[in-house]
């Protein structure tokens, strides 16, 4: 339909105005009060043509970048917008999935973020509940993507790439104890403690963005809170952290 293509067009020349070439342009895009990007890219999130919302998912991940529009971003008058469009393709498993996970992390990276990111929890009614209660939570829908995926994932494959990422954005996530206390009562910590039970490679040849890299750092965080480090040692994290801390590398030393 034309409408549809028109919008693409549209979101193209927003990614176009915020591509590498143009990083100059991501902050006035954002933080001048000028323009509302955000809302239209959200709602193209939320659109059926996979041309239109992979371009927003561009466009988003480019702006997500520098740090002043993380807090407009994720704390701003359109970040229930934007947290939700990217949750609900999170949630409904398309390809851009793991695009919406790396735009999440990006913004989680602003400390001030990471309540607001993890309890987000929209409901029809309008009522408030609990991330835990609510299975279209961002955390639920986590929780769904690391617990559905196969146990041996083809690398780089745009599932592979959905959980990993979703790793990234759970490490930074599990950093507050609020957000920890959550995590716990999720299936997340068996999920990660099983990324690193499954890996192949030594510790020593995890490389930095890998998954189990991620992994190792969402434990490491978890680790720190009581509510969370009892569901850490009930998934056996024990057993799967010994052995590397006896490497004395890097990976040991976390």
């Amino acid at each position: 339909n034309s409408k549809g293509e028109k919008s693409a067009a549209a979101t193209k020349r927003i990614y176009e105005l915020c591509d590498v070439g143009h990083k100059q342009n991501r902050v006035p895009m954002v933080c001048s009060g000028k323009y509302d990007v955000l809302t239209p890219l959200a709602q193209c999130l939320t659109q059926e043509s996979g041309d239109g919302r992979h371009l927003a998912c561009l466009a988003l991940n480019n702006l997500s970048i520098p740090t002043e529009n993380k807090r407009v971003m994720a704390l701003g008058p359109a970040s229930k917008e934007v947290i939700g469009g990217l949750c609900k393709v999170i949630a409904e498993d398309k390809q851009e999935s793991y695009l919406c996970c790396i735009c999440l992390m990006n913004l989680s990276f602003l400390e001030a973020s990471i309540t607001t990111i993890l309890q987000h929890s929209p409901s029809p009614e309008g009522k408030e509940l609990s991330p835990l209660d609510n299975p279209n939570s961002l955390l639920r829908v986590l929780e769904k993507l690391l617990t559905n995926s196969p146990s041996a994932p083809k690398a780089s494959s745009g599932k592979s790439e959905g959980v990993r990422w979703a790793c990234g954005l759970i490490k930074n996530l599990a950093k507050s104890e609020e957000n920890a206390a959550l995590i716990g009562q999720t299936e997340i910590p068996k999920c990660v403690v099983e990324n690193i039970r499954a890996a192949t490679a030594p510790p020593s040849r995890w490389t930095s963005n890998s998954l189990e890299d991620f992994s190792l750092f969402v434990i490491l965080n978890l680790a720190q809170w009581p509510q969370s480090r009892e569901a850490l040692i009930s998934a056996g994290a024990v057993d799967v952290i010994k052995p590397i801390m006896a490497e004395g590398d890097l990976q040991g030393l976390k």
